[in-house]
């Protein structure tokens, strides 16, 4: 017979015994690496964006890809066929929309797509004996709310979804431009109570399944790979990564913010050079800023971003490494229109020059500093302008900084800021320019 004090000491460690009982496998998960959200009919986006370089851009795709698709030497073309088998090989398994794995009804309002890791390829067992398996799959389906979309979704994973590894999701231009739709979906996602809130966030310029459809060279997962583009800071034309719990804060406010936007170039790269600007007030995707025009919203908020600066003097190439920004805005006058201020003081080195330019004498020293801050400002006032007569929206920061700095002011006009009377629009904003040049850079020539 068991003594009492056993008895009562194995009953205590009966809740520790219970160990993993519930314990599920990894080869038994599916981990959603990557999601894309598309409006299910495919209708394009409205046309709303602005300026040349826009154009320009989408010309330079055009020619990008023409060049892409004609191959200089018979080893390259050896070498894009077998891209091009890989690929269709790829496609045949990742993409079931293609292969209409789904059904889509006409009168579905979302396309959602999933990307899943497969975990046996990551197992070094697994990988030699079938090294030919792919690191994920994709799984499309449309409906008209999340939720239902994802149940449906389970059924054709044949395991339980988890995203905690998720890094990024993907909403289309077209779907970011219709009313309301951005707002209601990241709220979806907010509520996911797995969700975390480090997730970033793009719009894509066409269908964003078509993204997590591309296979990057250097890595695995095409949804890795889109987030390790977003975390760039070494130029000026793009954004800080945007991310879900960034998303939540502007929405509760109402805040109009920019969202980084990515495009395709081919079946391997995205090319990343623009924002796209979300009004607060029409709760939707209002337009894009591009290559000079996203910089200038960089200028003004100087959130740790660098890049080059292109200029010419007398006639010499001369490439400017920007290596620090610091503004500060500032209300100059209260009274209708509003005056503001906005200085930036740039820190820069000389990264390249070409010609017998002597950037060490005096002379040559404050005509670069001079052409340095034209070209600042210039790029500046033009985001301004943009933001002002176009977009209608203000994403440089003089809400929030009326909000911060004059609040009895801000409390008067803030319905009035964007619409109504339209205080933004109206506003006189100046910029002031100062440029130091730490460096002169790489000199080899004697003079």
């Amino acid at each position: 017979m068991i003594p009492y004090k056993k008895l009562i000491f194995l009953i205590c460690c009966l809740p520790f015994t219970a160990g993993c009982w519930d314990n599920l496998e990894v080869e038994d998960r599916s981990f959603v690496t990557g999601i894309a959200i598309d409006l299910a009919n495919n209708k394009p986006a409205p046309s709303e964006e602005s300026g040349a370089a826009r154009d320009s851009q989408g010309q330079q795709q055009q020619n990008s890809q023409q060049q892409n698709n004609q191959p200089s030497s018979g080893q390259e073309r050896i070498k894009q066929n077998q891209n091009e088998s890989s690929l269709q090989t790829d496609e045949r398994v990742l993409n079931y929309e293609k292969d209409e794995d789904y059904e889509q009804n006409e009168n579905n309002k979302f396309k959602l797509t999933q990307q899943l890791l497969n975990p046996s390829t990551f197992s070094s067992q697994q990988n030699t004996t079938n090294s030919n398996a792919t690191s994920f799959r994709n799984l499309s389906q449309t409906g008209d709310t999340i939720i239902e979309m994802n149940r449906d979704m389970i059924k054709q994973a044949g395991s339980r979804t988890n995203v905690t590894h998720l890094n990024i999701v993907l909403f289309s231009e077209a779907l970011a431009k219709e009313e309301y739709l951005f707002a209601d979906l990241m709220d979806i996602f907010l509520r996911e109570k797995e969700m975390l809130r480090s997730v970033k966030i793009a719009i894509t310029e066409e269908q964003s399944s078509d993204y997590l459809s591309i296979l990057p060279e250097n890595e695995k997962i095409p949804s890795k790979y889109l987030s390790k583009v977003l975390e760039n800071k070494s130029t000026l034309d793009i954004a800080q990564p945007l991310t879900v719990g960034n998303v939540q804060s502007y929405l509760l406010m109402n805040r109009s913010f920019i969202i980084p936007f990515i495009s395709q170039v081919n079946s391997t790269t995205v090319n990343y050079d623009g924002v796209s600007v979300y009004s607060g007030i029409k709760n939707k995707v209002v337009g894009n800023l591009i290559g000079d025009e996203a910089k200038g919203v960089n200028f003004i908020q100087s959130k740790n971003q660098t890049g080059t600066i292109n200029t010419k003097l007398d006639d010499h190439d001369v490439t400017f490494e920007i290596l620090n920004i610091q503004s500060k805005i500032s209300l100059k006058d209260k009274k209708m229109p509003l005056k503001f201020n906005i200085k930036i003081d740039v820190t820069s080195g000389v990264a390249e020059q070409y010609g017998q330019l002597d950037v060490m004498k005096e002379e040559n020293y404050e005509k670069l500093k001079s052409i340095l801050e034209k070209e600042i400002k210039e790029i500046t006032e033009h985001t301004i302008s943009i933001l002002q007569n176009e977009l209608y929206t203000d994403v440089i920061g003089l809400n929030t900084y009326l909000y911060e700095k004059h609040y009895p002011l801000w409390k008067s006009i803030k319905e009035e800021w964007e619409e109504g009377q339209h205080y933004f629009m109206k506003s006189d904003i100046q910029v002031d320019v100062n440029a130091t040049i730490e460096k002169p850079g790489n000199i080899i020539k004697s003079h």
